[in-house]
């Protein structure tokens, strides 16, 4: 588990699982606004979940931060990298978000 401070009152917590054929692997993202989990970003089944409680300008506007950085990269079998462009999007309660968030 590694946890990233991203600026301001943002944080990311990353569960890294290792596959070897491509050495790297995210398994799980989530992402605080404040002590809060806002966006969860679930590898395995290419899932975004986001959360549809608003609590201020800020955190929308976090919320809208860590949906960019959850554009990444994916690798295909012959270790070539293309944009993972469609991944399902689910707007999830405040209850699920945390729950989510602490999945391991």
């Amino acid at each position: 588990m590694k946890i990233t401070n991203i600026g301001s009152n943002r944080t990311m917590i990353t569960h890294k699982v290792y596959h070897e054929n491509l050495n790297f692997s995210t398994d799980y993202d989530v992402y605080f606004s404040y002590s809060q989990p806002v966006v969860v970003v679930d590898w395995d089944n290419r899932k975004v979940y986001e959360n549809v409680k608003k609590y201020s300008s800020s955190t929308s506007r976090h919320i809208n931060q860590f949906l960019r950085l959850s554009n990444r990269f994916d690798y295909d079998e012959n270790g070539e990298s293309h944009m993972i462009d469609k991944w399902e999007h689910a707007f999830v309660n405040e209850a699920r978000i945390n729950e989510l968030a602490e999945r391991q």
